[in-house]
């Protein structure tokens, strides 16, 4: 498993949140509740302690790729 600011670095560099879950997989952070909240800190998402572990994926993925795809198309528009 990479460091949590190498993967969320990649993750902020994958187009669609399949490959992203893909990535998480391979890294083996999904089976790891303290990799997610230490990737989910990484990412700056605040509040993750309580949080289950498909909601820390949901919201990792949500931010990283999800939020910058968004905002991406708001510049060119």
């Amino acid at each position: 498993m990479d460091d949590p600011k190498t993967i969320a670095a990649h993750l902020r560099t994958l187009d669609t949140v399949e490959e992203g879950e893909a990535y998480l997989t391979a890294q083996g952070v999904h089976r790891d509740r303290d990799g997610l909240v230490a990737v989910a800190t990484e990412l700056r998402l605040t509040r993750m302690e309580r949080a289950t572990k498909p909601e820390l994926v949901r919201r990792i993925l949500q931010q990283a790729i999800s939020a910058r795809r968004k905002f991406e198309g708001l510049r060119k528009w």
